[in-house]
């Protein structure tokens, strides 16, 4: 490779022989256009510069780059093709990162929170998941989660935040109050209005934990699963069925409820994510829900 002496350059130190990104920012406009002087062009630099860099590289990776020819024309070697065919996969991973970054400065951060489908169908969820989207700088994303899975999520990254009866005892974790599910008694009723009433009544668990339940006669145990079954398909519920079930959305045509929450009963319900996060402003963002979501 040609030596010239060590003038100033654009963006380099005549004494440095550091390699850094630029280095390799260079070196890719040097094997594009096959000559120093055009390869200075696109990223305002001066010939000399260029050449200094690429002396650099070879110096780090003890192996030439680039033989010049005659009229200045340059051949890269067999490890300079390497190299470049390698720097692909740095630069999509650059090109990704760019897109990832003009998307936070466009839309906001992009927070996954997540639950199981039961907590999700919840009136106390969607007002905290309301007060979420409606902060600035912040794009809010739901994922279904159940509970078996919230630490194994928490810690991948599938989620930022979880939200439900689970808290998350182990030290990598953080939790805070979010909250209480309120619970009703729900009557599945008969298309002409007759009050029926089944002798079997049930009670959802939430999470897998029980609410307590009035204290005049036997109340089963309802799973999640054919709890939301019964939410989307209440004709297949038996007509005049009782269930002791959280506050949600129900279909008025087939399910009748008391006004009040059912006999005061209620479930707590934290939000959990990882103590060492690098959304540093989850902690306070928790608060900020709760003031939107339950005003004073």
């Amino acid at each position: 490779m040609e030596r010239e002496n060590m003038e100033g350059g654009v963006g380099e130190d005549p004494k440095s022989g550091v390699v850094d990104f630029r280095h390799l920012v260079a070196f890719q406009r040097v094997y594009q256009e096959k000559n120093y002087s055009h390869a200075g062009y696109g990223i305002f630099a001066t010939r000399k510069s260029i050449v200094r860099m690429m002396q650099n590289l070879e110096r780090a990776f003890d192996c030439p780059l680039f033989k010049e020819g005659l009229r200045g024309e340059l051949s890269p070697g067999p490890f300079a093709e390497r190299l470049y065919n390698d720097l692909r996969f740095l630069n999509a991973a650059r090109g990704r990162m760019k897109d990832h970054i003009t998307a936070i400065h466009e839309n906001g951060r992009v927070v996954h929170v997540g639950s199981s489908a039961a907590v999700f169908r919840t009136a106390e969820f969607r007002n905290l998941f309301r007060g979420l989207q409606s902060l600035e700088g912040i794009r809010a994303c739901y994922s279904s989660i159940e509970i078996p899975d919230a630490s194994k999520s928490l810690v991948s990254g599938h989620c930022d935040i979880y939200i439900g009866c689970w808290s998350g005892a182990a030290s990598r974790f953080i939790t805070q109050d979010a909250g209480a599910v309120s619970f009703r008694i729900y009557r599945r009723g008969s298309s002409d209005g007759a009050q029926t009433e089944n002798k079997i009544r049930y009670r959802v668990a939430l999470d897998g934990k029980m609410p307590d339940c009035p204290d005049d006669g036997e109340w089963r145990k309802l799973d999640e699963p054919r709890w939301l079954y019964w939410l989307d398909h209440p004709e297949e519920c038996p007509v005049g069925t009782v269930v002791l079930g959280p506050d949600v959305q129900i279909d008025g045509e087939f399910w009748q409820t008391d006004e009040s929450s059912g006999f005061g009963n209620s479930l707590p319900i934290q939000a959990s994510f990882l103590r060492q996060h690098p959304y540093e402003f989850l902690p306070a963002l928790i608060g900020k829900i709760l003031t939107r979501s339950h005003p004073a």
